[in-house]
């Protein structure tokens, strides 16, 4: 008799890589090693903003084994496209008539190791005609401003909403705009007891990945195959086809591990430069950045974001107004997507009324890409730090005003679209305040120069509706390999990924293989970000699993001559209802049928499309998450400590309970480290001032909580929620209205640093 194996769903799991990890086995692309390899460098811009009046590489090129990359490479030829971009094609893989900010490549060069590379990087000589420069979203949008990006926009996406808007930018720094119109704000606000209106600004940081970014890039008969530190193989395949006006079959994106992501990794940045290098050097060449270089090349976008609130006496907010402003820097990138989440500005709250204008801007920094939360923790910051503000302007407590509010089954969220699942917010808030000790009060409590207080702050952040698909191979033996285009980049993919293919297959984990990534033979995933594989390549993964199962039934149908429907597929085999002793192993019914294996596919497309009005559907999922905290604050010092923190997190279905709890500790590391002291800085020349880590901090052990715990809410459901996000956007605006409790004034600015403390409290 066949015994049905205990399901891996659910239990805490370790990651089916972990001893690769600790013993050193795992493939990076700083790994790879190919036959005469070159060893690249970058050349880059002193100047934020200045035009290119000559460039000349003679001396590097006539060096013995060196191969240089310019302009002169690129312009004027038909057989290439100039530039890159996943929505506006603005980025050309070295600066072809002027540099946008400081850091941008200028010229590259691919030599037989470092020190000849750095060489020939002395020699080139470059004449720069300096021009104003703007670094912040204000000076970019003022009359007369310099413009970075002049002439018609090439774009890369058929978006409505790009198409119909793009038009008008030209000639501005504007990057995009997005659009949201529900309601009569008018009337909301007429109608209103309480009015506030505050601006709140959030910095840019590093994503800090351990790993910085490499690639490998390789050229042969006419086709390129890059070993890529990327999030999204299929769309530096794409980008780079489009670039060299090739197939996309001729490009060829293999992704084994990475040291860690967290959005910087999704747009494409070096592959243009080390794919130019090797196909002119036609030798295969290595691009790896030094840690201050992943500074000049993406951060996370900085923001400004001014919001009006309005209320009755009684807490029920009635109109939301909001303004935000996505620092771009000097590329599109993924500016374009990023500003939709001005649509979550006014929180996971019910406001009939609403009017959101969320604008992507151009400006001589660093280029900013997707981070962690993306575009969510701009946001979030804004819009519990300005409830708290409401709060105790109608005398209410903090935690009450958002009980009243919360979104819930049957309430239309800012997008119009009907809540439909129980996002459980009076449960997360509820146990989030219990667990800090919220009935006990708020504070302040003073003790000497000692004041401790408590915050706590709510979201609701989306995930992405990309499509993802899968591919499942049945062996003869009866195992299991599944082609995925899915990154492990530390998360657990291919943990998670494997414990829903073993639970659809009805086999042990230890006979079921999930890939990593390789474009020439694993299908279509758009990403691995916005906190989306494990609910879409999952899907996918169970549809290609069903496929083959499907098969299977119907082989053992004919063998057997009896219907499908009185069959069952339990624990690797395939046996007759109720006849357990008859059942057959999956290697029983593949060899005699000599078909050598079973192939099945899967697919999944999440629904989401939002109107020029931002109505439709924001999100094929929301993500809901809370975050309460005690915090010290020393009025000597200015320093803050947080005390307690608790993150109440609803997941749906847990796959894995242990990487459930390590993303939500993870990602309130990160929130701890932004809420109170990472922020890169520019001078007043647009030159970093703190591009490494020793300038640029990160959290250590010693910044996190003495007492640190997460509630992950859990419910009989088959939906699987993203988790690898949902928890930062939270921690900061929990952390600053503790803060603000605790000193009796308000910091709207990120981070809360000790110098900003002491202003407050002596202001």
């Amino acid at each position: 008799m066949t015994e049905s194996p205990v399901s891996p769903l659910g239990q805490r799991l370790p990651m089916v890589d972990a001893v690769a990890r600790v013993t050193g086995a795992m493939d990076y692309a700083l790994d790879i090693e190919l036959p005469g390899m070159l060893q690249t460098r970058i050349l880059r811009s002193p100047h934020a903003h200045a035009r290119l009046v000559r460039i000349d590489a003679s001396r590097a090129a006539a060096l013995r084994g060196v191969t240089v990359l310019t302009r002169d490479d690129i312009l004027g030829r038909e057989d290439v496209n100039p530039t890159f971009g996943l929505f506006i094609r603005d980025q050309p893989p070295v600066a072809l008539d002027k540099v946008r900010h400081v850091g941008d490549p200028v010229a590259a060069v691919a030599a037989p190791d470092d020190a000849a590379a750095e060489e020939a990087l002395d020699l080139i000589e470059v004449e720069y005609e300096p021009l104003p420069a703007v670094f912040d979203v204000e000076a970019a949008l003022e009359p007369g401003a310099p413009i970075l990006h002049e002439g018609p926009r090439s774009l890369a996406s058929r978006r409505p909403d790009i198409l119909a808007r793009q038009p008008g930018f030209e000639g501005t720094n504007v990057i995009h705009q997005f659009i949201q119109r529900k309601g009569d704000v008018d009337a909301g606000f007429a109608g209103a007891d309480e009015v506030i209106e505050h601006t709140f600004y959030s910095p840019p940081v590093q994503h800090v990945p351990m790993e910085p970014h490499v690639v490998v890039a390789r050229w042969s008969d006419n086709r390129l195959t890059l070993w890529d530190s990327t999030q999204a193989p299929n769309w530096v395949q794409i980008e780079l086809a489009n670039l060299f006006k090739l197939s996309a079959s001729d490009v060829r994106v293999i992704v084994g591990t990475l040291g860690g992501g967290y959005g910087g990794k999704i747009d494409p940045s070096i592959e243009p430069i080390a794919a130019w290098l090797a196909r002119k050097a036609r030798r295969p060449v290595r691009l790896a950045l030094r840690r201050d270089e992943e500074f000049y090349t993406h951060t996370k976008h900085a923001a400004r974001v001014r919001i009006r609130t309005g209320a009755k006496r009684d807490g029920t907010l009635v109109a939301h107004q909001a303004t935000c402003w996505y620092n771009g820097g000097a590329y599109a990138k993924e500016t374009p997507e990023k500003i939709t989440r001005g649509y979550a500005s006014m929180g996971p709250y019910r406001v009939p009324n609403v009017h959101v204008d969320s604008f992507g801007v151009y400006t001589n920094i660093t280029p900013s890409a997707a981070f962690r939360g993306f575009g969510i923790p701009q946001v979030s910051w804004a819009h519990e730090s300005q409830m708290d503000i409401l709060a105790d302007a109608l005398g209410l407590d903090p935690l009450e005003l958002r009980l009243r509010n919360v979104l819930k089954v049957g309430d239309q969220f800012s997008t119009g679209e009907t809540i439909t699942e129980d996002l459980h917010y009076r449960e997360l808030l509820k146990i989030a305040a219990e667990k800090i000790g919220w009935s006990e009060g708020v504070g302040p409590f003073r003790e000497g120069s000692k004041i401790r207080a408590r915050g706590i702050a709510t979201i609701i952040k989306g995930m992405s509706a990309f499509p993802s698909s899968a591919v499942a191979k049945l062996n003869t033996d009866g195992s299991l390999n599944v082609l995925t285009g899915s990154v492990e980049m530390g998360q657990g993919a291919l943990t998670a990924l494997t414990q829903i293919a073993a639970d659809e297959a009805t086999l042990p984990m230890s006979r079921v293989r999930v890939s990593t990534p390789d474009t020439a033979v694993t299908p279509w995933d758009q990403m691995s970000a916005a906190s989306r594989t494990t609910n879409n390549m999952g899907k996918a993964i169970r549809g290609a699993v069903v496929d083959v199962k499907k098969q299977l039934l119907e082989m053992a149908a004919q063998r057997l001559e009896i219907s499908v429907d009185d069959l069952d597929v339990v624990a690797g085999t395939v046996q007759p209802r109720g006849s357990p002793d008859k059942a057959l192993p999956f290697a029983a019914l593949l060899g005699p049928a000599r078909v050598g294996n079973l192939l099945g596919r899967g697919s999944y497309q999440a629904v989401s499309h939002l109107d020029l009005d931002g109505q439709g559907i924001g999100s094929p999922q929301w993500h809901p998450c809370v975050c309460a905290a005690e915090v010290e604050v020393d009025e000597e010092t200015g320093r803050t400590t947080i005390l307690k923190m608790h993150m109440a997190v609803y997941v749906g279905r847990m796959i894995n309970p242990l990487q459930c709890e390590l993303q939500v500790e993870g990602a309130a590391t990160f929130g701890i480290g932004q809420a109170l002291f990472e922020e890169i800085l520019w001078d007043e020349s647009g030159n970093l001032t703190n591009p490494n880590l020793s300038d640029y901090m990160v959290p250590s052990m010693l910044d996190l909580p003495a007492e640190f715990g997460e509630t992950i809410l859990e419910t009989d459901t088959n939906e699987v929620h993203g988790i690898g996000e949902t928890g930062l956007p939270a921690v900061m605006p929990a952390v600053g209205n503790a803060v603000s409790r605790a000193i009796g004034k308000r910091i709207p600015t990120l981070p809360l640093t000790p110098e900003k403390v002491l202003r407050a409290i002596w202001s």
